[in-house]
């Protein structure tokens, strides 16, 4: 399934001399008894560079054009005009609009740096300082808008007080989101149009974040850390360190700008990561100028973190701390012709691979789908189900499809022959060959970059969607022949996720067929009940796999709200209970992060994010993670329920799962399912029963093994908590009466609604 494409049709185009890489001196690790270095102090860095950036320097009260400063134009061809404030009703204060007679259809650009539009172009103009004359100029930010072309473009007119094309084209990308960095000689008066069109939802504002710089003074070169940004475990040292000779670092660790924050300090010595840090660092040196503020993120790496994935989620960071994503790795966009690779676009994945490592996400790259020129185009044939199916060669193509014949045979005789529409990239293609280069090329690109694990297709399966061919013919293909590459070059292969409308069995059943089963280091599934990944392991501990890895990499995609409160923590116990300390061993990877807060959008109410804002499965998979925070998770079952609960992979029955966190803390998981119209619960061992919304309901938890309890809470979906009263019944031991019923009337009614209710123990140790 797929609710957004995140590279498809991936263009990047680059003219003009790219700005050269610094290059990094880190400093070496200091000798056991000595202390490091300490970084120079008593630097005096020449004034800083002229920096404009459109946020800061966009002025509300007027838009001219003028040296040195920012202003906002609509633009056609060559001719532009300045955008005048005005407009009502659909527009705030902060904001312009270009047709002021009717705001709801015009373009706008808000003070913030945010801009909309339509198919039509507006751009953020910057008027080059007189000062800058004949200098280097270096531009370099980023830009994000719902979709559509982004282009830096140049005007060459001299003149301070207009813009006047011809334009010279410096950069241009379809898509997203992307960044970019340009050098350029300036002359005084050039003006350089950063322009946002061909976007057709105009009504969600994309944002430009563009700095330009006049080499009046050489730049520091800019902080690295080692070890680099991303997921560390706890206690992790960190180095800091620039390029230029005798720079001195201030730098922060609690993400605010090390140029001004009254917590900014000088780096004299290397420092342990204890949390979340996200450290901001600048340089300085004498006589030059000071470098960017590099932004050097860590996280902590920790089991619940590393089970939890997303599809389609932001680079910079997931919610709840999740530490895996999903993306396409899409073989038209880098090989858009055979032989031929698209540099520009492989370049943009390394950018976003990067970009997520730096942030502690590791993406798994999907490989696929067949490059256009690479798809069948003479005909094919596959038994599927007992009919033979067989397409004949194509007849037209268009807008990303084919049309050609398919004839339908049962037993040799002929059911229907029909024309049909087939999508090119679920094409098989025509030779073997092709893909396993393409394989090659994704592990050659992304391995170096810390990739380890590669996810071949998506959800292959006749009728899903994905896949236009037999099961065979998928296997011999598709998945025999990467399986060789990946397993040459040493990294791992996650089957392509076996699609949940086919039964587990004929899963099961085909890798039996072609002895596929070591072949495979992660078994894949799509939505499917969390007790069928119980039963694949078991079917490959049966054919001679020790430790068998099982990952659903979809999962999720529903209204219902508890979903996540649910199902997450009976599999998180589940993968502890194998107890084998492998954090890649078992994942649930929910689809997908976002979609527009539109009722009528799809995917509305299905996923973590709706629009800006955290969905109800969103709130609960961040109270999850909170109370589930720890750099050692184990399973937690000596307790006991009255009536009473257990751990359940079975989605249908009540359960409680437990687990005890560094030793310090323990957390119950407990889901009560309503067994009746009456909502009574009972225990069918014992006969007790609670009546789940009648009076004041309370169960009975009993916890053994826990020393020195310093408090007792019970926690709702939302993280609410209530402290409870326990009460000592032995050597280890506390007994607590717990409140069903939620306090907090937005979850009452969510639990209410869905007929169960969740919450947790949460229990901390001094």
């Amino acid at each position: 399934m797929k609710l957004r494409p995140l590279s498809a049709g991936l263009s990047l185009v680059l003219l003009g001399t790219a700005a050269a890489p610094t290059a990094v001196q880190a400093f070496s690790p200091p000798k056991t008894g000595q202390a490091a270095a300490a970084a120079p102090t008593g630097c005096t860095p020449a004034p800083a560079n002229p920096t404009t950036d459109n946020v800061t320097d966009y002025r509300l009260d007027t838009n001219v054009v003028a040296p040195g400063r920012w202003s906002y134009q609509a633009i056609s061809g060559d001719a532009t005009g300045l955008l005048g404030k005005g407009g009502s009703g659909a527009f705030a204060a902060d904001e312009w609009a270009a047709d002021v007679k009717k705001p709801e259809h015009a373009w706008f650009v808000k003070a913030d740096g945010s801009i909309g539009t339509d198919y039509r172009a507006i751009s953020e103009t910057y008027t080059v300082a007189d000062a800058a004359d004949g200098k280097n100029v270096h531009i370099r930010g980023s830009f994000s808008s719902p979709g559509g072309r982004f282009r830096v473009l140049l005007a060459h007119d001299g003149d301070s007080a207009v813009t006047k094309g011809p334009f010279t084209e410096l950069y241009t990308y379809t898509g997203t989101a992307a960044s970019f960095d340009l050098n350029l000689v300036a002359s005084k008066g050039d003006d350089l149009l950063f322009v946002s069109d061909q976007v057709t939802t105009w009504w969600v504002p994309g944002k430009l974040k563009a700095s330009i710089t006049t080499e009046l003074a050489p730049e520091t070169a800019a902080v690295t850390a080692t070890p680099g940004p991303g997921a560390v475990k706890a206690g992790t040292t960190v180095q800091l360190a620039s390029a230029t000779k005798d720079a001195c670092i201030q730098y922060t660790t609690d993400g605010s700008d090390p140029r001004t924050s009254k917590t900014a300090q000088p780096y004299l010595a290397p420092f342990a990561i204890t949390g979340d840090t996200d450290v901001k660092a600048v340089a300085g040196a004498n006589g030059s100028a000071p470098s960017t503020v590099a932004d050097l993120p860590f996280v902590l790496s920790e089991p619940f973190r590393a089970f939890v994935g997303e599809n389609q989620g932001s680079q910079t960071g997931l919610v709840a701390g999740a530490q895996w994503d999903r993306m396409d790795f899409d073989w038209g966009a880098v090989e858009p012709a055979k032989g031929q690779l698209d540099k520009a676009a492989i370049a943009e994945y390394v950018r976003q691979f990067n970009l997520a490592k730096s942030h502690g996400i590791t993406i798994l790259p999907v490989l696929a789908y067949t490059a256009g020129w690479a798809a069948n185009w003479t005909g094919y044939s596959y038994d599927f189900h007992g009919k033979t199916y067989e397409y004949g060669p194509v007849k037209s193509e268009n807008k990303g499809q084919f049309t050609r014949q398919l004839v339908i045979k049962q037993a040799g005789k002929v059911l229907s022959t029909k024309d049909v529409q087939t999508s090119i990239g679920r094409t098989p293609p025509q030779h073997p060959d092709d893909w396993k280069n393409f394989v090659k090329l994704a592990i050659d690109t992304l391995k170096p970059l810390g990739i380890t694990y590669f996810q071949v297709w998506n959800e292959a399966y006749p009728g899903s969607g994905f896949w236009e061919g037999g099961m065979d013919q998928y296997m011999t293909d598709i998945q025999a022949p990467a399986a060789q590459v990946i397993h040459d070059a040493g990294v791992k292969l996650v089957y392509g996720g076996w699609i949940c409308g086919a039964p587990l069995s004929e899963y099961i059943a085909l890798l039996d067929k072609y002895k596929a089963w070591k072949s495979i280091d992660v078994f894949d599934m799509h939505y499917m009940p969390i007790g069928t990944m119980q039963t694949i392991y078991a079917a490959a501990q049966k054919r001679g796999i020790k430790n068998p890895s099982v990952w659903q990499t979809e999962l999720g995609f529903t209204t219902e709200d508890k979903f996540i409160a649910d199902i997450f923590p009976r599999t998180f116990h589940w993968a502890l209970s194998k107890g084998t300390g492998d954090l890649d061993q078992f994942k649930l990877f929910y689809f997908a992060e976002w979609a527009p807060d539109d009722p009528n959008a799809f995917g509305y109410n299905r996923t973590l994010r709706t629009g800006s804002n955290l969905s109800p499965k969103g709130k609960t998979l961040v109270t999850l993670a909170n109370l589930l925070r720890g750099s050692k998770a184990q399973t937690y079952d000596n307790f006991s329920t009255t009536p009473e609960l257990k751990p359940e992979l079975n989605e249908a029955l009540s359960t409680a799962n437990g687990f005890r966190l560094d030793d310090k803390r323990v957390v119950l998981a407990i889901d009560l399912k309503r067994q009746n119209q009456a909502n009574i619960f009972e225990d069918p061992n014992t006969g007790d029963t609670i009546h789940l919304d009648f009076g004041e309901p309370t169960m009975t938890v009993t916890l053994r093994d826990v020393r020195n309890v310093k408090s007792l809470e019970r926690v709702d979906l939302y993280g609410n908590r209530t402290p409870l009263q326990w009460k000592s019944i032995g050597q280890n031991q506390i007994q607590a009466e717990v409140p069903i019923i939620d306090p907090d009337p937005t979850v009452k009614a969510l639990n209410q609604t869905e007929q169960e209710d969740v919450f947790y123990l949460a229990l901390q140790q001094n």
